[in-house]
C-alpha cells in the first residue's frame, strides 16, 4: 500500500505507519514508566511524567477512528457494526489477559496454603473476586471502584470502548435526526469537549493523572481533539509542511513538555501537545519520518495494545516476585518503599534496587525485550484470532440488516 499523500486538501492515504510506529514507542515508554527498577532512566522527568503518552493514544485513536470510519458511520445499524468490531479489537484480549491475572492469583492461593507469604494476600486489594465483573464489561473508568483493579492499565481501553460509542453515536444522531443541520456532528463534539476539559479541570485530583475515577471523560477529551486534528488535517496541503523543521520541532517539543509538565495544570494540555505531534507525523514528510519508516517500527506499532496490556502482567510475575523470592533466599534488601509512589499499585508498591549502574539498565532492556516479545506472540495467537471472530460477526450483523440499510464498508 502507498503511503505517499496527493498534495491537494483533502487528500486521504491507505496507511499512516510513522503514526502507527509512534504508538509502539509510545507503549514501550509506558511500560518504562511503570517498571519499578531503579536505574539511570528511571529518574528522568521525561519518564516520571510518561503516564501522559496513555492521552497519546487517545488523540491517535480519535485520529484514526475518524480516517477510518467517520464518513460510514450514518445509521443505527452502522453503529451496531462499528461496535461489534470495535468491541472485537479490544475485549479478547483484555479478556485474556484478565484471565492470566486470576490464574497467577490462583497458584498464591495454592501456594498460600502451603505456607507461603505475599506482599499482598490472593484475592484481596485490587486483586478482589468481586471487581471482575466490572472489569469485564469495560467498566473501570467511571469511579465505581475506588482504585485500580487487576490489570490497572486496562482502564484506558475500557475508556476508549466508551469513547467509541459515544462518538459514532454522535455522528450518527447528526446523520439521521440533526441532518437538517449542516455542521450538526461539529457543534455536539466540540460541546462534549468542552464539557470534558471543564469536569476535568473542576474534579480531578492530579491534573491529567485520572483513571478508575474520570478515565472515561479524559478519554472523550483526547479522542475528540484527535477527531478535530484529522478533520484539519483532511483540508491542509502537505506543502505547508514539507520540510524537516516541524518533525524536529515537534521531538524537541515532546520531550520538553514531558520533563516540566508534572500532575499540575499543564498536564490539563496534553492532548492539545499530542493533538500537534499527531497532526505534523501524519505527513510523513520529515527526516524523522524516513528514520521511523521499517520494519523494526512497523512491527512495534502492530504489537503496541499487546505491549500495553501485557506490561503489568509481566512487572507483577517476572519483575516483582523473582526479585521478592531471591530477598527471602538471600537475605538480601533488594527493594524499598521509602517516598515509591506507584502507578500500579499492589507489589509495584516497592522500588527495586539492584545497585551500581549497568545491571539496571541491562535489566531494563531485558524486560523490553521479553515485554516484546510476549507481545509478538499475544498479536499472533490472541489479537488477530479476535478480530476475524468478531469480524465475522460484524459481517454476519450486516446480513441481518435490510439490505436499504446496509452499512457500506462497515462489514469488511
Amino acid at each position: 500500500m502507498k503511503n505517499e499523500m496527493a498534495s491537494s486538501p483533502g487528500a486521504t492515504k491507505a496507511h499512516f505507519r510513522v503514526l502507527d510506529g509512534w504508538r509502539g514507542v509510545a507503549a514501550l515508554l509506558v511500560a518504562l514508566f511503570h517498571l519499578n527498577l531503579y536505574s539511570a532512566i528511571y529518574p528522568l522527568d521525561f519518564v516520571r511524567n510518561g503516564y501522559l503518552f496513555v492521552d497519546f493514544f487517545f488523540v491517535l485513536s480519535g485520529f484514526v477512528i475518524t480516517y477510518s470510519y467517520a464518513d460510514r458511520l450514518k445509521t443505527l445499524d452502522d453503529w451496531g457494526v462499528f461496535a461489534i468490531r470495535r468491541f472485537g479489537r479490544l475485549w479478547p484480549l483484555h479478556v485474556v489477559v484478565l484471565l492470566a491475572f486470576v490464574a497467577a492469583e490462583s497458584a498464591k492461593a495454592v501456594l498460600a496454603s502451603r505456607g507461603a507469604s505475599f506482599y499482598l494476600p490472593p484475592f484481596t486489594g485490587a486483586n478482589s473476586l468481586d471487581t471482575l465483573p466490572i472489569n469485564l464489561v469495560f467498566g473501570q473508568s467511571f469511579g465505581l471502584i475506588p482504585h485500580l483493579t487487576w490489570n490497572p492499565p486496562s482502564w484506558s481501553i475500557c475508556a476508549e470502548f466508551w469513547t467509541y460509542l459515544v462518538f459514532a453515536a454522535v455522528l450518527v444522531v447528526s446523520s439521521t435526526w440533526l441532518a437538517r443541520f449542516r455542521f450538526a456532528a461539529l457543534v455536539l463534539v466540540v460541546l462534549i469537549l468542552a464539557f470534558s476539559v471543564l469536569i476535568l479541570i473542576l474534579f480531578s485530583q492530579h491534573g491529567m493523572d485520572a483513571s478508575y475515577d474520570l478515565g472515561f471523560v479524559r478519554c472523550l477529551y483526547g479522542f475528540l481533539v484527535g477527531h478535530l486534528t484529522y478533520r484539519l488535517f483532511q483540508v491542509t496541503p502537505k506543502a505547508m509542511l514539507d520540510s524537516r523543521f516541524p518533525e524536529l520541532a515537534m521531538l524537541i517539543l515532546i520531550v520538553e513538555y514531558l520533563s516540566t509538565a508534572g500532575r499540575g495544570g499543564t498536564s490539563f494540555f496534553a492532548p492539545l501537545v499530542f493533538s500537534a505531534v499527531v497532526f505534523v507525523f501524519a505527513f510523513e514528510a520529515g527526516p524523522v519520518s524516513r528514520l521511523m519508516s521499517n520494519r523494526g517500527n512497523d512491527w512495534l506499532g502492530k504489537v503496541s495494545y499487546s505491549i500495553y496490556m501485557w506490561q503489568a502482567f509481566i512487572i507483577f510475575n517476572f519483575v516483582d516476585r523473582p526479585v521478592s523470592i531471591a530477598e527471602k533466599i538471600t537475605g538480601r534488601v533488594l527493594t524499598t518503599t521509602e517516598g515509591v509512589s506507584s502507578a500500579l499499585g499492589g507489589e509495584a508498591g516497592k522500588l527495586i534496587v539492584l545497585g551500581g549502574q549497568v545491571l539496571p539498565i541491562v535489566a531494563t532492556l531485558l524486560f523490553l525485550v521479553f515485554l516484546v516479545a510476549v507481545a509478538s506472540a499475544s498479536y499472533y495467537l490472541i489479537e488477530r484470532p479476535g478480530q476475524k471472530l468478531f469480524a465475522r460477526l460484524a459481517q454476519w450483523r450486516w446480513r441481518q440488516s435490510p439490505a436499504s440499510a446496509r452499512p457500506v464498508g462497515l462489514a469488511r
